[in-house]
């Protein structure tokens, strides 16, 4: 049967217009559609965060092979040279069902697993380093010196009031206003030079042995460690001065090593 074009469009309106053919959208179509589209967002939130997670934790390591996140929501896996990069999204979002809620573990929502990286030197164990010189044990050789004196010996005595102590002096050797002399005797604990001003009186004592003073600092210390036991000291070419309340010590070297110490009055001299 031939009809005309006219005839079959007319035909075609009449079919298309017939409400037989409409499917109506069941009663709860704009909900359904919304919760797809939010579980689609959530997905898609879910992988960029984890994947920036795991961008910042192999910024970080930069040495190693592998990395991986395991998270409530994903997981995600990257080499530290970024050539593979995968993202596994939930099981359990399934469209039109509503994430299971998942059952808390023992561990932390994050997990990240580390290896190290082939070829790579093992780590190697810190070795303990070397105490600080306020650390090193002390240096207490010998009798001490005292801030003040050395035995009966104080200084600021004259020549009268140092015999009186029972301390003996020998070898006495003049030096403009001043008298060296050799201290010995029951007075002190042991034989040292001494330096007597004849207006100031007793203005140095040198022990001739291995000494120690109260902070622990001895014949035979460090340069380190009479520094940090004396943190107002100051040097001098081959020597320290350090305060000792109104008196100083002298500290002298030989070989990197306290040689001699000496006890005076500070900025003593024998000009008279």
């Amino acid at each position: 049967m031939n009809i005309s074009e006219d005839e079959l469009e007319q035909r075609l309106r009449a079919l298309f217009a017939d409400e037989r053919l409409d499917l109506p959208p069941p009663p709860d179509a704009g909900t359904v559609i919304v919760a797809g589209a939010r579980r689609r967002r959530r997905r898609r939130h879910t992988v960029q965060a984890v994947a920036a997670v795991a961008v910042a934790v192999v910024a970080v390591s930069g040495g190693l092979t592998m990395i991986r996140l395991h998270t409530e929501d994903g997981t995600a896996v990257m080499s530290a040279d970024g050539t593979e990069s995968s993202v596994k999204p939930p099981e359990n979002l399934t469209q039109g069902r509503p994430p299971e809620p998942s059952t808390p573990g023992p561990t932390s929502t994050h997990d990240i697993q580390v290896s190290q990286t082939p070829g790579s030197p093992p780590s190697k164990t810190p070795q303990p380093s070397a105490p600080s010189p306020s650390k090193l044990p002390p240096v207490v050789t010998g009798p001490q010196l005292d801030v003040d004196g050395f035995g009966t010996l104080k200084l600021g005595m004259s020549d009268a009031q140092i015999a009186a102590q029972g301390v003996t002096l020998s070898n006495a050797n003049p030096v403009a206003a001043c008298t060296v002399y050799n201290a010995s005797g029951g007075g002190v604990p042991a034989p040292a030079t001494i330096v007597v001003s004849k207006s100031a009186g007793l203005l140095a004592i040198t022990p001739e042995q291995a000494v120690h003073t109260a902070e622990g600092i001895g014949t035979g210390a460090t340069k380190e460690q009479v520094l940090a036991a004396y943190p107002g000291a100051k040097e001098q070419p081959g020597l320290i001065v350090a305060p000792a309340a109104t008196f100083e010590f002298q500290f002298s070297f030989d070989d990197s090593v306290v040689a001699h110490m000496t006890l005076s009055v500070v900025n003593a001299n024998c000009a008279g």
